[in-house]
């Protein structure tokens, strides 16, 4: 049985682990009042349709929009409440350090944990298993089940002693959903990571990369490469047989500077705090075991290093503990409310954005067929119509008819190309006889050019102004959506900034 020092002098810390006390009160307001103004901001871009017709496409992106983003705030609350079962279990082991053990498949994290319990239990400390079901904490006799946590969708951990405990969980890459998404559920309930590789691949970037998610939550993150021993061939009374050795000390420093050099590299690509992480440590479990976990064994296999590296974890963890409450809401806030609602809501913004720009770009060219269309019904009749009232020279009766010509081409233009629109003509086309231009009688004959020189003119101004006020009442409607699509990435922007100069002040006061 081992009696080396550092697993003593760990157990004696671990006695003294004492959760720091922390007045969140007035940060957990902040983000609570932080989560409240973000919906009203939200709520309050008013996103008109009123002037759309309902089945323009820019209607409907809206109206989408504007229900995505209710139901995402509905959610919020939801999605907060779903969280109960993490605050529950981090509440049961309020008074202890959760250390989570992670790893991919076959990395070897129940056999750690069961061995770490056996030198726990033999040096006289008490020692309870538990596994987790329906969201409840069941204490157990039976040790952690090795491998049993790849094929099934339980959690299972181990106190040792009386303030730390370690939380097994399914691999990074489980089979079945239902270990990844119990795994991402609890995870919140730790209060640093122990990530276990083994020796034959360690530190594999996939995993670093599905670890970001913990780093940027700023825990603590100690790597362990597990399974550092190899085959070598002995002589055994005269036989030449296989054993089971550690590896070499160098060999192991290698493999440490390797992973901790890749996971800084990896860490700063993807713009994570590379202070979280600790340096690696190698370790045996089958060479401990196999040997009797006396002092000397536990030193080879790299024990009495990883009870060194556990005790610089309690402090970061100790501190990250002492914020937990707080760091719990924190990450619903960034994850499943800013975060969530970027995914889903930017890319129909910017869809919105498209669709708004093409409508703009289609109404100059909708503003100049308009114009055209009614200037080609009209003008063309305009001599025949002088000639008909030749006679006569009924001019009031001329302008009369080219007034409700101008009318009906309007209407019709309007219908064909600003369909989309909810538009209205404010003001009556009307067209004034002028006082001293009419018929003329030049050489016996009565003449008309002044007079539809005069008409044409007037003609094309009436037209001007009203296919003019027609569309900018158009673009005045699109300048107010873009206006709000705008004030939404504004919201976005400053909110985000927002969250994080929180998160800044939360972990900066430890």
């Amino acid at each position: 049985m081992t009696n080396g020092r550092q697993l003593q002098h760990f157990i004696e810390r671990t006695k003294q682990i004492t959760a720091l006390e922390g007045d969140l009160k007035s940060i957990l307001d902040q983000m609570q009042q932080w989560c409240n103004d973000f919906a009203i901001a939200l709520t309050s871009i008013e996103f008109k349709v009123e002037a759309l017709q309902t089945t323009f496409a820019l209607a409907e992106q809206i109206t989408l929009l504007k229900r995505q983003i209710a139901e995402q705030i509905q959610l919020w609350e939801i999605k907060w409440t779903e969280l109960s079962a993490t605050q529950s279990l981090a509440d049961a082991f309020t008074d202890k350090v959760m250390l989570l053990v992670f790893g991919k498949f076959n990395a070897g994290k129940s056999s750690l944990c069961n061995l770490l319990a056996e030198c726990f239990r033999l040096q006289g400390q008490t020692v309870r298993y538990f596994y987790i079901q329906a969201e409840q904490i069941h204490y157990t006799d039976m040790l952690l089940r090795e491998g049993a946590t790849e094929t099934t969708a339980q959690l299972q951990g181990v106190c040792l002693g009386e303030r730390l405990v370690l939380l097994d969980t399914p691999g990074l890459h489980s089979a079945t959903v239902e270990n990844a998404a119990l795994t991402q559920r609890f995870i919140d309930s730790a209060d640093g990571v122990l990530w276990l590789s083994s020796s034959t691949s360690p530190g594999q970037v996939q995993e670093l990369e599905t670890l970001a998610r913990e780093l940027k939550r700023h825990k603590p993150l100690f790597p362990i490469i597990t399974r550092s021993d190899q085959i070598e061939e002995d002589e055994v009374d005269g036989e030449i047989c296989t054993v089971l050795c550690n590896k070499h000390p160098s060999q192991r420093a290698l493999q440490e500077a390797d992973v901790y050099v890749r996971a800084q590299d990896k860490l700063r690509e993807m713009a994570l705090d590379v202070q979280l992480l600790k340096q690696p440590v190698s370790v045996s479990t089958q060479m401990a075991r196999q040997t009797g976990m006396d002092e000397q064994t536990m030193i080879e296999a790299g024990f009495e290093c990883l009870f060194t590296a556990l005790l610089q974890m309690i402090e970061p963890a100790l501190h990250y503990k002492q914020r937990k409450p707080a760091e719990i809401f924190l990450h619903h806030l960034q994850e499943q409310v800013l975060e969530t609602f970027i995914q889903d809501i930017v890319p129909l913004s910017d869809q919105l954005q498209a669709t708004l720009n093409h409508a703009q770009t289609a109404l100059q060219q909708q503003h100049r067929h308009i114009a055209e269309g009614i200037w080609r019904k009209v003008v063309p009749e305009l001599p025949q119509l002088l000639e008909q009232h030749a006679i006569t020279q009924a001019v009031n009766t001329i302008y009369a008819t080219i007034t409700q010509w101008l009318e009906e081409a309007c209407a019709q233009q309007v219908q064909q190309h600003l369909a989309d629109y909810r538009v209205e003509m404010r003001h009556k086309i009307q067209l004034k006889p002028h006082a001293q231009i009419g018929y003329e009688t030049i050489s016996g004959m009565v003449v008309h050019d002044r007079l539809y020189a005069e008409l044409s003119c007037q003609i094309n101004e009436t037209i001007k102004d009203y296919t003019t006020e027609l569309v900018d009442q158009c673009e005045h409607h699109l300048k107010s959506i873009e206006k709000d699509i705008e004030q939404l990435k504004h919201v976005i922007l400053r909110y985000s900034k927002a969250l994080n100069e929180i998160a800044s002040s939360l972990r900066q006061k430890q």
